[in-house]
């Protein structure tokens, strides 16, 4: 009976000066690229992610078809003054078909604090498709910054993806001088 008590002694004391904790809200994603995404690139050879098929080049090739939802967890509310305009700005960069996929980080510079963070679901059929294949099916996230951004699939595999000419194309801090022109698909 001792023993218990002095466990449950333990269980309720609820730090070294018998104060409560503070509770901080903190609704900011972690600063930079995830260490889970940097660890990736070290255990696993880019070659090794698709043994049957090429790699995407394109994020659009990547995403096409295999997103059901996309909840906006966190939007830097300097930037976006409401709702509307963040959930804009994540369909244009899901729907643009000239976003550079890779299976390493492709830019030097640190990225801070992501401008935007969104967690993924993926559809049945995209779920029912990996289950098939054996591969897990997690849940997905996209992290932008500014013309940076990170995706983590269903099979929980990163890629990083090169928004330059989105971000200087949509973006409200973007220049519109630095995005390439908008090729006209032909008929």
């Amino acid at each position: 009976m001792p023993s218990l008590l002095f466990a449950l002694s333990l269980i309720v004391t609820l730090d070294e000066t018998g104060e409560k904790p503070s509770i901080v809200f903190d609704n900011r994603p972690e600063m930079g690229v995830p260490a889970e995404a940097l660890a990736q690139m070290r255990e696993r050879p880019p070659q090794e992610a698709f043994p049957a098929k090429p790699r995407p080049q394109m994020f659009h090739d990547l995403t096409e078809g295999t997103i059901k939802t996309v909840r906006i967890r966190y939007f830097n509310k300097d930037t976006w003054a409401a709702d509307e305009a963040a959930r804009d700005y994540v369909a244009g960069f899901l729907a643009n078909e000239s976003l550079g996929v890779f299976g390493f980080q492709i830019w030097s510079q640190g990225v801070g604090v992501p401008e935007i963070e969104c967690v993924i679901e993926f559809t049945d059929e995209h779920r029912k498709q990996l289950l098939e294949e054996q591969k897990p099916c997690l849940e997905g996230r996209l992290l932008i910054w500014n013309t940076e951004a990170c995706f983590r699939d269903a099979t929980g595999r990163w890629w990083f993806v090169n928004a330059f000419d989105h971000f200087h194309r949509s973006h409200p801090r973007g220049d519109r001088k630095l995005a390439k022109p908008v090729k006209e698909k032909p008929e």
